[in-house]
């Protein structure tokens, strides 16, 4: 019985520190897989928040365009002055004896440069 050896003992400290580092090495691949298998959710999550904003941005123009058209429609129902500013404007309508200036810009021609000879 003296021939035999008893084992040596490994050192326990390195199998703690061996089994630690496998353990955060797992949670690793565990977390990763996770976030991948998340990863397209997220993705068409930030899209229909994209969506939204422009449907929202959409949608605050549209108010405002529905407000000034209101308004216009109040002004022409109730304002007579505004009627006639709008007739006088956009129809050209003019009162009996008044008349009329129009000062149309001038027609693009050519340039002092381009008409000069060479």
């Amino acid at each position: 019985m003296d021939s035999i050896h008893p084992r040596r003992r490994r050192n326990p400290e390195v199998w703690h520190q061996v089994n630690r580092l496998l353990t955060a090495a797992i949670f690793l691949v565990a977390l990763i897989f996770v976030a991948l298998a998340f990863r397209p959710e997220w993705n068409r999550r930030n899209e229909l928040a994209r969506q939204l904003e422009e449907e929202q941005a959409k949608l605050a123009a549209e108010q405002l365009l529905q407000k000034q058209r209101t308004r216009e429609v109040h002004l022409l129902q109730t304002d007579p002055e505004y009627v006639e500013m709008i007739a006088r404007d956009k129809l050209g309508v003019m009162r009996e004896g008044e008349v009329i200036f129009r000062l149309d810009p001038p027609k693009p021609g050519p340039t002092a440069a381009e008409s000069m000879p060479r």
